[in-house]
């Protein structure tokens, strides 16, 4: 062979080469689509489920005086973030069981976190308390429902602090301050 066509062979065989890689993934991707087509898909963000878990969430009584709990049975995520993030999501979806809501329609989680010192942090989309109906008591109930659900139902939360727009706000709805991470109560409770 000449000095010509070896840089000729060698392209050739580096095409061949890759032919040969694309129809392999081609195959094998259609194989393991084969497999998993009957089965249900889950979402990427679904983490490791622990146990299934029953939780008390914290909603009205039925004449917005107090707290009682509503027991459900959900799944327990391994991540303690993804549970409290899940429990909160229940709570926001209201009562299932004859209690009352303690938030408006329309608030919405922005994200949520724990802090080292067992600080969770709430933080609710802007406006999502435009609609609430104010005064101290009910602003009360609607803090104490948000951490009495939490801290009582996941172990490393101590404490709530309850941010809206990824601000610090003064208050949920004009009375009650927020400036601090508040504790459960159970004092809220019937």
């Amino acid at each position: 062979m000449g000095r010509r066509s070896k840089p000729i062979l060698y392209m050739a065989l580096f095409g061949s080469a890759i032919l040969v890689a694309v129809g392999i993934g081609w195959l094998i991707a259609g194989r393991s689509a084969e497999k998993t087509e009957g089965e249900p898909t889950r979402p990427a963000y679904e983490t490791p489920v622990l146990e299934k878990r029953e939780v008390h969430l914290y909603f009205g009584d039925g004449q917005g005086r107090y707290l009682t709990a509503e027991q459900q049975v959900i799944d327990q995520p391994v991540d303690t973030v993804v549970f409290g993030r899940r429990i909160l999501a229940i709570l926001l979806a209201g009562p299932q069981q004859g209690t009352t809501p303690t938030l408006p329609p329309g608030v919405a989680l922005r994200a949520f976190y724990i802090i080292n010192d067992g600080t969770a942090v709430a933080d609710f989309a802007s406006g999502s308390f435009d609609n609430h109906p104010g005064g101290v008591e009910s602003e009360l109930l609607s803090i104490y429902s948000i951490v009495n659900t939490l801290v009582l139902n996941v172990e490393e939360i101590r404490s709530v602090k309850i941010l809206i727009g990824g601000q610090e706000a003064a208050t949920l709805a004009g009375h009650v301050e927020l400036s601090h991470p508040f504790k459960a109560d159970m004092l809220w409770v019937r």
